[in-house]
């Protein structure tokens, strides 16, 4: 468990307080707000967002790498060294951040989130320099952290597409050829990542992931090569991505989100596993095998300029399609009893068993986030549930599941050329709209720009069709 202590004294270092405090509930609720530094404020107005979600006012935060959803859903502290945040409305800014859970008795209701911004003066050479001081053990860096627990026995596997899919890892892991995993946001791409990996020769070796979505496209270039002395002001000689992960694995997700300049950069390493530092002439051979994933078809991706159809083809050597929650429906109940026996210690409950009701309804919905979104769902009913209770009933979720439903139509979706108009009409614009959140990994902005509508419309009808609880998502 982290040493909170150590934790804070990181904080405060050199500074002696912190930029900002903020409080949120299980839902992501914003109830206490204080923000010391203007930088961390929406629109520059100094407004406390009291009231507002927590992941609608940081535009680019998500379960992924928030350290509040993180703290809340493992129950123990959470620090990160060097975050990049996003306000709306605002330049992006990075902090120190450390989030501490609330409890109610054996409940978690919430976290509180203390956060101080990363001083300006060699901003990039840190964030390198934190994946530098992890490149042989799990890389923590903007937020993103992998642990290699995960193999291909970790992978739930019910449904005979999905079963494929995990037995074809043998094939991927026993070559070094690239390999390009897609699937909706949720999905599980990248337990599929360290699966391989961990397959594979290399697996002694670095495995060392980034989440192209995540970071700058200055940062994520100088991140990706490295740098020398004198680069850009501030630059020292720090080695990048490439070269850290030599000789094992380099995990590069949301590839369609690198922008297209920087693709083609990408692409003269992965042909001839060669590169130039930022700011040098010296070349350096490295010898890596490149997984990358994306949260679209690669087709659509190549046609709405996203992907360079060049790097796909190198990429995709090898591919694995993974199906989204609603093609495998029969993989639920395996996945609700390893949610069950997880947050069991998360929650010190005793649950057992789930009922046949619980299931039946689950497996009735759409999935628009995928895993994740199941896992959420189940977390909230063990919050719920009773400290001798010993099955999990669907009453225990009801009043939050049920705001993911189509608010006419129930549980099931009305037959268009029965349905009034109006009905099935609305009907399928949320259908639209779910599909939209969770092809942006729950980002408001990125979805209603994917959508082509104001993003106030899309808040709108966000609250209208009950998928708010999408925007918790990755």
């Amino acid at each position: 468990m982290m040493d909170v202590s150590n934790a804070l004294q990181k904080l405060f270092s050199g500074k002696g307080y912190v930029d900002g405090i903020t409080i949120i509930n299980l839902q992501g609720e914003i109830l206490f707000s204080a923000k010391l530094n203007d930088k961390l404020s929406i629109h520059g107005s100094g407004e406390v967002p009291v009231g507002k979600n927590f992941y609608d006012v940081y535009e680019n935060l998500s379960s992924n790498n928030s350290t509040t959803y993180k703290a809340m859903q493992e129950g123990v502290p959470a620090y990160v060294k060097n975050q990049y945040l996003k306000p709306v409305g605002r330049k992006g800014i990075r902090i120190t951040s450390l989030s501490i859970p609330i409890k109610s008795g054996n409940r978690i209701v919430g976290a509180i989130d203390l956060s101080s911004e990363v001083q300006s003066e060699g901003l990039l050479s840190s964030a390198l320099q934190i994946a530098m001081d992890t490149a042989l053990s799990p890389l923590e860096c903007a937020g993103w952290k992998n642990s290699l627990r995960f193999t291909k026995d970790s992978i739930i596997a019910v449904n005979k597409a999905m079963v494929a899919a995990r037995d074809y890892i043998d094939v991927v892991a026993a070559c070094t050829l690239p390999v390009m995993l897609y699937g909706e946001t949720g999905t599980g791409k990248e337990v599929f990542a360290q699966s391989i990996h961990n397959a594979s020769s290399r697996k002694d070796r670095p495995f060392l992931a980034q989440n192209c979505a995540a970071i700058p496209e200055t940062l994520l270039e100088s991140m990706l090569f490295g740098t020398v002395r004198g680069a850009y002001t501030g630059a020292v000689d720090n080695p990048g991505l490439f070269e850290m992960a030599d000789g094992g694995t380099l995990f590069l997700d949301e590839i369609n989100s690198m922008p297209i300049a920087l693709q083609s950069k990408l692409l003269r390493v992965v042909q001839e596993n060669r590169f130039c530092r930022l700011g040098s002439r010296a070349e350096i051979s490295v010898d890596l095998r490149f997984i990358t994933a994306l949260n679209e078809d690669p087709m659509e991706a190549i046609a709405n300029k996203r992907l360079r159809s060049d790097i796909y083809y190198r990429l995709s050597m090898m591919s694995i399609a993974i199906p989204p929650l609603r093609e495998r429906l029969e993989d639920i109940p395996a996945f609700v009893k390893l949610y069950i026996q997880k947050h069991n210690l998360t929650f010190r409950k005793k649950i057992e068993f789930v009922s046949s009701e619980l299931i039946d309804k689950l497996q009735r919905y759409s999935w628009p986030g995928n895993i994740r979104e199941l896992e959420q769902i189940i977390v909230y009913g063990m919050s719920l549930a009773g400290a001798d209770q010993h099955i999990l009933e669907y009453s225990d979720i009801d009043a939050k599941f049920e705001k993911l439903l189509p608010q006419e139509a129930g549980l099931s979706s009305p037959d268009p050329m029965e349905a009034p108009l109006r009905t099935a009409m609305e009907t399928y614009e949320r259908r639209i709209i779910a599909g939209a959140l969770s092809q942006s990994g729950g980002n408001l902005t990125k979805a209603a720009k994917r959508l082509d509508i104001p993003r106030q419309t899309l808040q709108r009808k966000v609250k209208h069709y009950g998928l708010d609880s999408c925007l918790l998502l990755d």
